[in-house]
């Protein structure tokens, strides 16, 4: 009988045929969720580049059946240091189109868990370097009554490449889109399909 050691959550077990080595390397499969019928969601992201310190943000509003609703872009003006910043301006945007267009039941998604922990503890942040930011979305979710939510980076494709145009544009102030960037047209139709895309476990390259 053979046996394998595979390294699995920072331990290394041992399985005793290749088939549970397969099994354990396999890929989850991740697509964009709908929302509950009558909601919206906004799917926010934020994009860092750690070299040069530029940030942007994006995020897009769909209904229950994926369509489009809105988008928007942003771009930070100085320079950061980390994603969180990027990722905790880019719910601030999620929060300020939902306010600015009167939307109700809104569900606004995240890949960051950091920032979603800063949203829903509710602890003393005034000593944190994005004070402001956290603040401001913190009163604007109870302001509105969002809801606020984690998705993996895989079903969070939309909001990824509106963060990246957002990062690349010119101006550095939140611009609101009513229509969808051709370059993600492709990407919005993928989500209405049920487009899965692979998560591989943390130890497979």
């Amino acid at each position: 009988m053979a046996i394998y050691y595979v390294q699995n959550a920072n331990n290394w077990q041992y399985v005793t045929n290749v088939h549970h080595v397969r099994q354990i390397d396999a890929p989850r499969y991740i697509s964009w969720s709908f929302p509950p019928f009558g909601y919206i969601k906004i799917n926010v992201d934020g994009s860092f580049m750690p070299n040069s310190g530029l940030a942007g943000y994006g995020g897009i509003a769909r209904d229950d059946r994926g369509r489009w609703l809105g988008g928007f872009v942003g771009r930070l003006g100085v320079v950061t240091k980390s994603c969180l910043t990027a990722e905790l301006w880019a719910i601030h945007g999620g929060l300020t189109v939902a306010k600015n267009f009167n939307l109700t039941n809104v569900i606004i998604e995240t890949d960051s868990n950091e920032a979603l922990m800063l949203m829903i503890k509710r602890e003393a942040v005034d000593n944190h370097p994005d004070y402001n930011v956290i603040k401001e979305c913190r009163r604007l979710m109870l302001e509105l009554g969002v809801s606020i939510m984690h998705t993996l980076r895989q079903g969070n494709n939309c909001a990824d490449h509106l963060a990246k145009l957002g990062r690349m544009q010119q101006g550095e102030d939140l611009v609101i889109l009513h229509r969808p960037p051709h370059s993600m047209h492709q990407l919005i139709l993928a989500d209405m399909a049920h487009v899965a895309y692979p998560r591989y476990p943390k130890h497979v390259r």
